[in-house]
């Protein structure tokens, strides 16, 4: 069984923070663009909201200026607002 688009970006954006590594900041970043635009197209606007939030953190991370607990705890809030994605 294959994860969820969703399940699988939340799980690169979570390594992507522990572990620092850019290219799966750098997928995760591309991951959470695909879901916001989706979000978009369905009118899910708090959900669209909360993913450009992860991305902010994600760029942050690739810049070396990651936000560590905040952007975990943004991650879990945009995985719970979207799920079913």
């Amino acid at each position: 069984m294959r994860a969820s688009p969703l399940a699988a970006f939340q799980a690169r954006a979570r390594r992507c923070f522990e572990s620092r590594q850019p290219q799966l900041c750098e997928q995760a970043l591309i991951e959470a663009e695909v879901l916001q635009q989706q979000a978009s197209a369905r009118s899910a606007y708090p959900c669209q909201t909360l993913l450009l939030g992860v991305q902010a953190d994600l760029v942050m991370q690739q810049l070396r200026a990651g936000r560590g607990a905040e952007a975990i705890a943004d991650l879990q809030a945009a995985t719970r607002c979207c799920a079913g994605f």
